[in-house]
């Protein structure tokens, strides 16, 4: 408990104390801050979904399918939602600790809230993934074909392609997500769990 007594033992800045507890820790991680670098990249990821519900927004003028529209409402509620979590969390998380509270514990609060946010919005994802496959499969297919939604929608051999590519596809977003969510936050939730185990 070395490293948490030196913290209680600091001074009033916290975010000095940090980098200076940081240079203690194995495996070079002097000057990496793991919190702030998770709040600046949730900050980015924030950004992108507001970007691209605006873009969800814009399709819509374009289209005139009630299924694709249907469609690209509930990936816009969806990403309203993840948006509002996010933009929650964002300011719930404290990149600078004060030294006045257990640094052990508020880094586990920080941890296991990033753990939450990442689960609550990945099962939000397998709901929504399939629909968003479908509507872009149908908007696709309208485009490809120039035949309205009906005659393509009614089709046998059409629906069987839409079942195949739901199959296929699924699999492949929810590991996309997953890897996207360790390029994004992985490295910075490892040394935060590095850390937090140095400190037990």
């Amino acid at each position: 408990m070395d490293l948490e007594n030196t913290w209680q033992q600091g001074s009033d800045d916290s975010d000095e104390m940090l980098k200076n507890l940081l240079q203690k820790y194995p495996g070079n991680l002097q000057s990496k801050l793991p919190l702030k670098k998770l709040k600046n990249n949730l900050l980015h990821g924030i950004i992108w979904a507001i970007l691209i519900t605006v873009a969800y927004f814009i399709l819509l003028l374009f289209v005139s399918a009630w299924q694709v529209i249907a469609a690209f409402c509930i990936m816009i509620i969806f990403n309203l939602i993840l948006i509002a979590q996010s933009i929650k969390f964002y300011y719930a998380t404290d990149a600078n600790i004060s030294i006045s509270l257990s640094l052990k514990k508020e880094l586990e609060k920080n941890f296991n809230g990033f753990q939450c946010w990442w689960k609550i919005q990945l099962r939000l994802s397998l709901f929504v993934f399939p629909i968003a496959a479908t509507g872009g499969f149908i908007l696709g297919g309208i485009l490809g074909s120039g035949r309205p939604v009906e005659d393509f929608l009614y089709n046998a051999t059409m629906l069987c392609i839409l079942g195949i590519t739901l199959l296929l596809i699924l699999p492949l977003c929810y590991y996309l997500a997953k890897w996207m969510h360790k390029v994004t936050y992985g490295k910075h939730l490892e040394k935060l769990k590095m850390m937090i185990e140095e400190l037990s």
